[in-house]
Parts: structure tokens; sequence; C-alpha cells
């Protein structure tokens, strides 16, 4: 599944358009600005009772200058503000929330993890990407995947989701029961729903796929432990 989304909220994007962000860049050119209307203000009176020539002259000079800082600032400035209402509302919220819950996981802090993981799902209720991190954070972190399997199983039955999601969050559902709990049956099944669900698709494929990599895994364990009580029985001859 294709996990690169592009989030946007058009709540966000009105507020960022009626109430821009007084930061201290849009402070400093602001001020910039003033003191480029003060400068030729007074230059103007300076120059207001001269010559033609000369007025001549101001206006072409402030001509010049004004295109240059049309475009040093002004454009850079207006480029950056629109960026911003455009695409700081939703996604910005998205970033700042998987920031945050990127960095209570690197100082140990999961359960403030889960609930950036939460406040995600509750802006993209549609996006199955916070769920899934929510699972990972109990089964990887918390060592507790019958919680992960919860968190995943209660979602997936929420509503009517599309293939993709659907599929996504069922992968996540095996993955669980194999990596974490060992337990290859319940692997096998979801992915046998997956194959059943979606036939003909690639998800199907990757279904039979991982299908075979549980049968080779198996296969492994049921030979390590045959040689484990070979050696055993030996040993004890």
């Amino acid at each position: 599944m294709n996990e690169v989304r592009a989030w946007r909220n058009q709540g966000g994007l009105i507020a960022s358009l009626s109430y821009p962000q007084m930061n201290r860049e849009l402070i400093i050119r602001l001020c910039l600005v003033l003191l480029a209307v003060l400068l030729v203000m007074l230059l103007w009176n300076y120059v207001k009772d001269a010559g033609d020539g000369m007025k001549l002259v101001f206006v072409i000079l402030m001509g010049v200058a004004g295109a240059l800082l049309m475009v040093k600032f002004f454009i850079p400035w207006f480029g950056d503000l629109m960026g911003e209402a455009v695409f700081s509302s939703g996604e910005r919220v998205e970033q700042d929330e998987m920031t945050k819950a990127a960095a209570c996981i690197a100082t140990g802090d999961y359960a403030g993890a889960i609930s950036h993981y939460e406040k995600m799902l509750e802006d993209k209720p549609d996006d199955p990407f916070p769920v899934a991190e929510i699972a990972k954070v109990h089964a990887e972190r918390l060592h507790d995947p019958q919680a992960a399997l919860q968190a995943l199983e209660e979602h997936l039955q929420s509503k009517d989701w599309p293939v993709d999601d659907a599929a996504f969050i069922m992968f996540r559902i095996a993955d669980v029961h194999l990596t974490h709990r060992h337990d290859f049956e319940s692997s096998r099944d979801m992915l046998e729903q997956v194959i059943g669900n979606f036939p003909n698709t690639r998800h199907s494929a990757n279904a039979h796929h991982k299908m075979s990599e549980i049968e080779q895994m198996q296969y492994k364990l049921l030979m390590e432990q045959r040689t484990k009580a070979g050696s055993s029985g030996t040993a004890s001859a």
C-alpha cells in the first residue's frame, strides 16, 4: 500500500488565509518596509522643491530601489505566505503530531506517543496510518501485542474501508500475530481473508507470498525442534 498521503484541511486553509502568523521574520520584513517608506518620504521632502531633472533622477532611483526591494523581500514573503496558507494547515498539524510522537518514543514516553497518534486519528479518522503506528507502539515498545490487535481490529470493523486501506490494516494484523505472538495459524487466517476478500488483486498476490513465507518458517521451526529433540535423545543415551 502506498503510505504517502496528501493531507488537506480546508478549515485550516481558511484560518491561515485570514490570520497569517506574525512570526519573527514577518515582523522584521514589515519593519524594513516601514523604514523604506519613511526614507522615501524624507528624500521626497528634500527634492520636492528641486528642479525637474532632480525629481526625474529621484523617481528613477526610487523605481530601481523599489524593484530591488520587491524582488528581494516582497515576492519571497508573498510566496512564503501562500505556501503557509496552502500547505501548513492540516499538513502542519499532522507533521507536528508525528514529530511529537517520535520525540515521545525517543524519550520512552510511549503513552504520550500513543496520545499524539490518537490526535492524528481524530483529525483524520479515514487514515489507517495513525492506528498502525498505535499498534506498533503497543507491540514493539510496550510488548502488548493483544492491545495492538485490539486497536487494529476495532479500526478495521469501524467502517467499510476502501480496498487498499482495508488490506493495509489486515496485513498489519497478520504481522502482529506472526511477529509478536508467533501465532502462525491466526496470521494465516487473516491472510486467507485478504485473499478471499480481494481476489485477483496485488493484495491477494502479496498474501499468497506471505503465506509461503509462513510455511517456510514453520518448516524451519519444525526441523529445529526435531534436531533439538534428537540431540537430547543422543545425550541421554
